[in-house]
């Protein structure tokens, strides 16, 4: 069991602490609070707590509290939640609410398609919890408790109660970064994402880069610009790079690699978008292979797809073949788009 301070105030550690799964069996469970301009949900059940949210998010001083980052705990085994998906961690809070602000932000997931870096807490997200959980007063750090459990909702208890808090959308940590073990064809390489989707793309992304350009991949850099993240593929032996957003390495891996599956879907017959009879439809297939160069691009993927054009009744069964372009030394992917059948519903 370790006692984790969040930030430098409240390092201070000793054997005596109890350890989380404790402290979570004395915390206080209360009814929901009488509070003016605050209404609560029914019940819900969450992981075997009752909760109640409130019915929209709450204003405090610190801020806006979402319904999901403040549920009050009603009911339930907090110990046993905390037995099961607790890290073992204790955590203090600050004595005043000015220093929040010096508390290190926790990073419990990092998602390339996300709007920030990823899902956590930080020192705001802490203190607006802390607001709703006492009313917005004053308050004695030592009788207020953190405990973190990962992936799930962490629990903030104190003598008005306890709260079941989702991680919630955060930036990037100083350090402590947290990365993804992705195996390639020649090494092991640490991707900074936790999003299956985008690792999965990161895979089909290394092995056209590597069978149709000849690079070798030794590491890859996170990048965030603009509201978007970047991963950059590095070949250090050659000293080339290619980067491409997170959000066109989920698109590839949305993608299949084998023109014979959409060849049979077509052939057994599609149903229309809008109805009408099943329709049996005959597609050559593509041009070129996946991993094929042209002009610079390269092959990465077909997709069926219907489309509706603007303006007309007719549905429209289309195939699209993906590619890797590069625009201003970044990778993007675009499509052309084949029609094969038009129905009108």
């Amino acid at each position: 069991m370790t006692d984790s301070p969040l930030s430098a105030f409240s390092s201070d550690s000793t054997d005596l602490t109890p350890n989380a799964e404790s402290v979570a069996r004395c915390a206080t469970i209360t009814p929901t609070p009488v509070r003016q301009g605050v209404s609560w949900s029914d019940p819900d059940n969450d992981w075997g707590l009752t909760t109640r949210r409130p019915y929209s998010s709450i204003h405090t001083s610190g801020g806006r509290a979402h319904r999901q980052q403040t549920r009050w705990i009603v009911d339930g085994d907090v110990g046993a939640y905390v037995e099961q998906y607790g890290t073992d961690e204790v955590r203090s809070i600050p004595s005043t609410y000015g220093e929040f602000g010096s508390v290190e932000t926790d990073v419990t997931f990092v998602d390339g398609l996300g709007a920030q870096y990823g899902y956590g807490f930080d020192g705001s997200v802490i203190e607006k919890a802390l607001r709703v959980l006492t009313g917005g007063g004053r308050y004695s750090a030592s009788k207020y408790s953190l405990i973190p459990c990962g992936r799930q909702p962490w629990i903030l208890t104190g003598p008005e109660g306890t709260l079941l808090c989702s991680c919630a959308p955060v930036d990037r940590a100083t350090e402590g970064r947290l990365t993804t073990e992705v195996e390639t064809d020649t090494s092991t390489i640490a991707v900074e994402e936790q999003n299956q989707r985008v690792l999965d793309g990161v895979h089909q992304f290394i092995w056209l880069i590597e069978d149709s350009l000849g690079g070798r991949i030794t590491e890859v850099e996170y990048k965030r610009s603009r509201g978007e993240t970047q991963h950059v593929f590095v070949d250090d032996e050659a000293d080339e790079q290619w980067a491409i957003s997170a959000g066109d390495l989920a698109q590839l891996a949305s993608l299949t690699t084998d023109p014979s599956s959409i060849q049979g879907s077509v052939g057994r017959g599609i149903q229309p978008p809008r109805g009408g009879e099943t329709i049996v439809v005959e597609w050559d297939g593509p041009e070129h292979p996946v991993g094929y160069l042209e002009d610079g691009d390269i092959i990465a993927g077909y997709e069926f797809h219907w489309e509706t054009p603007v303006g007309a009744l007719e549905d429209v069964a289309t195939v699209r073949t993906y590619r890797l372009t590069q625009s201003y030394g970044t990778w993007t992917v675009e499509y052309r788009t084949d029609r094969i059948a038009t129905v009108v519903p």
